[in-house]
Order: C-alpha cells, then sequence, then structure tokens
C-alpha cells in the first residue's frame, strides 16, 4: 500500500471516528458519574470515598460537556485536557474501587475504563494526524456509536445501582417504585 493511498484511507475513515468519540465520551461520563454517585451516598463510605465519588460525578459532568462541545465543533476539543480528565477518570475508579472496599461497581468501573480506553486513542489519534474539522456530523456512525454505547452503558449502570444497593449480607435492597403512593 502507498503512502498516499494510506492517507486517502485515514482522511476516509477520520470523520467516522469524529464521530464516534462524542457518544464514546458520554457513556463512560455516565457510568463515571454514576459511580461517582453512589460512592457519595453509601452508608459506609470513608472521608476518601465521599471526595473521590464527588470528583468522579466533577469527571463525569465534565466529560458530558466535553463530549457536546467536541460533537458542536466537529472535533476533539482541547485532546491534552481531554486525555488528562480521562488517566483522572481510570486513577480515581481505582481509588473508589479500593476506598469502598470492593462496595463501588467492579464491573461499572471496568466498562467505563473500557470506554474511556478507546475515547482515550480516539482523541490521540485525532491529535496525531489533526485534519479539517467535519462541517456535520455524519448521521450513521454516530447512531451506530450510540447504540454502541448504550448496549455497554446499560448494564453497567444496572451493575452501579446494584452495587450501591448492596447490604452487609450481599443481599440487594429492592426498591419499590409505588412506596408512599
Amino acid at each position: 500500500m502507498t503512502l498516499a493511498a494510506t492517507d486517502s484511507t485515514a482522511a476516509a475513515i477520520a470523520p467516522m471516528l469524529r464521530s464516534w468519540t462524542p457518544p464514546l465520551a458520554w457513556g463512560a461520563a455516565l457510568i463515571v458519574a454514576g459511580i461517582g454517585a453512589a460512592t457519595l451516598i453509601a452508608d459506609a463510605s470513608t472521608p476518601l470515598a465521599r471526595v473521590t465519588g464527588a470528583l468522579l460525578v466533577l469527571l463525569g459532568l465534565t466529560g458530558l460537556g466535553w463530549g457536546a462541545v467536541s460533537l458542536a465543533r466537529g472535533g476533539a476539543v482541547a485532546p491534552r485536557v481531554a486525555l488528562a480528565g480521562i488517566l483522572a477518570s481510570i486513577v480515581s475508579l481505582g481509588v473508589a474501587l479500593v476506598a469502598t472496599h470492593g462496595r463501588a461497581s467492579l464491573i461499572g468501573a471496568a466498562a467505563a475504563t473500557a470506554l474511556l480506553l478507546v475515547t482515550a486513542t480516539l482523541v490521540s489519534a485525532e491529535r496525531r494526524h489533526p485534519s479539517a474539522p467535519a462541517s456535520s456530523v455524519r448521521m450513521i456512525p454516530l447512531l451506530l456509536a450510540a447504540a454502541l454505547v448504550a448496549i455497554v452503558v446499560t448494564p453497567a449502570l444496572g451493575a452501579v445501582q446494584d452495587a450501591a444497593l448492596l447490604q452487609d449480607d450481599g443481599t440487594v435492597i429492592v426498591v419499590d417504585p409505588h412506596q408512599g403512593h
């Protein structure tokens, strides 16, 4: 394969990858914020766990905003800051798992970490091989990315909720949606 063919292939794939980055960031951010919120409200949370939970909520909300701005601009915004946020999120997820003595969702943390690593890869690739921002969003790749992210995020958020409701005896509190009505 010639260099020109490689460049044209990369140029054809770049808009598709840009369409995948925001939904991946949103999925990871939702899980990160969910784990943070669960860590904050857990009865057995230590002060370290609560601080880490607050940081995770902040990182999650920031990730949601970053994804929205990146989608609107047609490319990764502030890639170095984004990569630092991704690293901070991964480290904070690990701290949350340790600080809660396993009461945070391992499945949620693993799903968020996987989405964060793929997002970091795409942001790094875009940073290394910059091209003009897309003039419009590619709808089909965006919808495919959103569907894939939903398939990963939905069960991960369920696992986060289960971990938050886990009691000391290993049972999960059943929340009755009609209680008090």
